[in-house]
């Protein structure tokens, strides 16, 4: 036994126990390693449709995977009713893997609501089921997905700031939550020294609102997380029924680790972005930064090969990652400026062709 290791019969980690009980009779299910990105995009349409009465239009679907591809955070936002939460409530369904739900309440202000504390008085530590879930995560091949429910009801910078530094750091062997600074023998099998390794098979998805009762998404946030809007509620359609599909995260990864290869960004592209960034940056003093160039490069071949176009692709993470910024500008002195932003975009790239961004630039003219 190791020096500094308290020798007790108690146990301080009760639903992690739980987990490690669990795993040492596990049977990974027979997954289906065959499935391609567009056929996931079908079939979980099709599922959400047959078995939950869930319509989403095949390019959310799209965007949804690409920026799992992107990022470890998604935030979907827009007006109630688009089905935001159902969307990753129904994924997980579908991968057979429920997502876990956690409703983000007003009082949040630190990182013990989301992970859980040890309480001195008890001698337990107040396990949360978001850290029951990251916990159980090391032991599985499984796709993991967090739902950080009306996640800008308490400020996301208080309650998320150490996920949002771990999901920062290059090397994903540092990915570690500081849990307890002691050593009991009976703590769970899979804490290391208090120490608990946050796999990288798990995604955190946000919902999001934007009314008098929310906080605005900080910058710092919205650079490290793929908005997705869902603006409209889905269109009914029919359907055939689908059943849920058995998805290892280890096929996923290869599957967007094949599309980074296969469909990166066009060279006559990047160089269109490349002049857009010098553009912005000349007139509106904005730069789109290395992580977002870096994010595209990650979304945009995923979300073709998901049967997306390349163009839209770039629209998208353009409108939602770099114009956005574009808010907090006075924009009353920068009209003239955006509407030539505008006429460059459709010089640039074509007309029609940049629908998101143009309509976005263009609601942000009509403002002031």
């Amino acid at each position: 036994m190791d020096s500094g290791v308290l020798v007790t019969t108690e146990r301080r980690f009760s639903k992690l126990y739980e987990v490690d009980m669990f795993y040492k009779t596990y049977t990974p299910p027979e997954y289906d390693n065959e499935i391609t990105l567009s056929e996931i995009c079908e079939r979980y349409r099709n599922f959400a449709c047959s078995r939950m009465h869930l319509f989403y239009d095949i390019k959310t679907v799209r965007l949804f995977l690409a920026g799992m591809a992107s990022t470890k955070l998604i935030i979907l936002q827009g007006i109630s009713g688009t089905g935001k939460t159902s969307l990753p409530y129904s994924f997980g369904k579908f991968l057979g893997v429920d997502t876990t739900m956690a409703s983000v309440q007003p009082s949040w202000r630190d990182r013990t609501e989301l992970f859980g504390y040890f309480n001195e008085f008890t001698k337990n530590f107040n396990e949360t089921e978001v850290l029951k879930r990251i916990y159980s995560a090391m032991y599985n091949d499984d796709v993991n997905l967090i739902l950080l429910d009306e996640m800008n009801i308490a400020r996301i910078e208080y309650y998320f700031a150490e996920m949002l530094s771990i999901l920062e750091m290059p090397n994903a062997d540092e990915w570690e939550l500081d849990l307890v600074p002691s050593v009991w023998s009976t703590d769970p099998e899979k804490l290391d020294h208090g120490r608990l390794k946050i796999s990288q098979n798990i995604w955190y998805i946000g919902t999001a609102n934007n009314d008098d009762s929310t906080y605005a998404i900080s910058d710092k946030v919205y650079d490290r997380a793929q908005p997705i809007n869902l603006d409209a509620k889905g269109v009914a359609f029919n359907a055939p029924d689908t059943e849920p599909l058995n998805l290892s995260y280890d096929h996923l990864n290869t599957l967007f680790a094949e599309a980074f290869e296969k469909y990166p960004i066009s060279q006559e592209n990047m160089k269109k972005i490349q002049q857009l960034d010098l553009w912005v940056i000349e007139k509106l003093r904005v730069a789109f930064g290395n992580r977002i160039i870096k994010q595209m490069g990650l979304f945009v071949p995923v979300y073709v090969a998901c049967g997306g176009d390349e163009l839209d692709g770039i629209d998208y993470v353009l409108a939602t990652k770099i114009f956005r910024k574009f808010e907090s500008l006075n924009l009353a002195m920068l009209r003239d400026e955006l509407k030539e932003l505008v006429n460059y975009i459709n010089k640039s790239f074509g007309r029609n062709k940049m629908n998101e961004s143009v309509a976005y630039l263009e609601r942000l003219q009509k403002l002031f």
